[in-house]
């Protein structure tokens, strides 16, 4: 074979044997990456196995956890109705026998003692207010109502409220209400009525000389046809250091460890008006200078509402009281009290025949029922809980009787909260009146059904 010849076939053979080693070795090492990725594959499929069974189990535990979540909600909720209910019951027999016992011949001496009992159980009221208000909050169970109301109407009634202490303690107190605050704004009167009297007393409270300035001004309206308000509370009191102007809107906190000492209070109060200043989506702010004064300055927007042909009255306490006499020569109204507890219900017919009114009285929601279905009344007072058969249950019963005239019905409830009173009126009850209720209160309430129902009592 020719040298050339021989020397290519043995090129060729040396090529040859590197291709079978590299396609052994290309083979071996595809071998291990096969079983190296099997082996891979496994353990994802056991990790992915694994991980889903932790998150099966983590969902399980988070189901778990948001269930005790909302029972413990659901157990507070239930909680602050029944403290609510059981706080405000024995209010009643305080504030009502104090106001009935200031309103019979007392010695001076006697006054004094009895107008400190009806005092203290207004500040004990005030303090079990806040508190749940508080918790309410913190549970976000707080809804404010949106209805029209007379902010007018409002500033009046925390000036009649808190004129008399200015008098008092030696200072001026002012409220003023700027030409272009709308007659009538849709929110919640009753929230702000509180925020404008925790403001506003403790102005008067803080203020030995000068005096307090309450002013209500408003805006043109924006695009959605809103107007921008303004509610500033400005005194000339102790005032608050730069360093605690925040502070004080924290729950239970005060300027100062002294100020509880000399002027008492819990410091709840400004913490709930922020927090209630933020649900009506505004703002509460305070500019404060010590030894000279201080200003709070509310602001929200709200939209206007159509001017009413006649004052709304409220029942709201604390406003000023509407006499309850029925006009010469109309009857009275024929009034069903329904209050199992012995103690309010004795109060409730003391305070009732101080307004020259004999009502007839059942123990219990069945009774109630049975008196209606057998009488004729103008007005049901009817408590909410109840033996037998409880408030909501008997007007539900009373709605579907086929009487000439349906009773007006109202709640009287220690359970003071917003889905309380709309629980009542979906029972087909037509207004709410919240436990401790006062004389002025039942008097506008009277004065209220009793135009209601003319021509008949007119």
């Amino acid at each position: 074979m020719p040298e050339d010849a021989a020397a290519e076939i043995a090129r060729l053979q040396r090529r040859a044997l590197r291709e079978r080693a590299a396609r052994r070795e290309a083979e071996a090492l595809l071998e291990v990456r096969s079983r190296e990725l099997y082996e891979a594959n496994v353990a994802l499929t056991r990790l992915a196995g694994s991980l889903e069974a932790q998150v099966e189990a983590r969902t399980r535990e988070l189901e778990a956890a948001v269930a005790r979540a909302n029972e413990a909600a659901r157990a507070k909720s239930n909680f602050l109705a029944t403290m609510s209910h059981e706080l405000r019951t024995p209010m009643i027999g305080v504030l009502g026998a104090a106001q009935l016992l200031l309103g019979t011949p007392l010695t001076p001496e006697q006054q004094a003692h009895a107008a400190t009992i009806g005092a203290s159980g207004d500040l004990l009221l005030s303090l079990i207010n806040d508190i749940l208000d508080l918790s309410k909050i913190e549970a976000g169970h707080l809804e404010l109502e949106s209805r029209p109301f007379d902010p007018r109407a409002s500033l009046a009634s925390i000036d009649s409220l808190l004129r008399g202490s200015a008098v008092g303690r030696g200072i001026y107190f002012l409220v003023q209400v700027d030409d272009a605050v709308p007659e009538r704004l849709v929110g919640d009167d009753m929230r702000l009525r509180q925020v404008l009297l925790n403001l506003a007393s403790n102005a008067v409270k803080f203020t030995s000389r000068g005096g307090v300035v309450v002013r209500l001004t408003a805006g043109p309206p924006d695009e959605e046809g809103r107007v921008p308000v303004e509610l500033t509370v400005k005194d000339t009191g102790i005032g608050i250091p730069g360093d605690r102007l925040e502070a004080v809107f924290d729950p239970f906190a005060q300027a100062d460890a002294s100020t509880s000492r000399e002027y008492g209070g819990t410091g709840l109060g400004l913490s709930i008006c922020r927090r209630i200043a933020k649900l009506m989506q505004g703002s509460l702010e305070l500019q404060s200078t010590p030894g000279v004064g201080s200003q709070f300055l509310l602001r929200w927007r709200a939209s206007p509402a159509a001017a009413a042909a006649s004052p709304t009255l409220s029942c709201a306490a604390g406003t000023s009281s509407v006499p309850a006499d029925a006009p010469s020569g109309a009857p009275a109204l024929r009034i069903l009290l329904a209050e199992d507890n012995e103690i309010n219900r004795e109060i409730a017919c003391a305070l009732l025949e101080r307004l020259g009114l004999q009502p007839d009285v059942a123990e219990d929601g069945q009774s109630a029922l049975d008196k209606v279905r057998a009488g004729s009344y103008d007005l049901v007072l009817m408590d909410v809980r109840m033996p037998r058969m409880d408030g909501l249950e008997s007007t539900r019963h009373i709605r579907s009787l086929a009487l000439a005239r349906q009773p007006h019905v109202v709640a009287l409830t220690a359970n003071a909260y917003e889905e309380d009173r709309q629980e009542c009126l979906a029972a087909g009850m037509d207004d709410f009146l919240a436990k401790p209720y006062r004389l002025d209160d039942l008097a506008l309430l009277l004065d209220k059904v009793r135009r209601q129902r003319e021509p008949r009592l007119a």
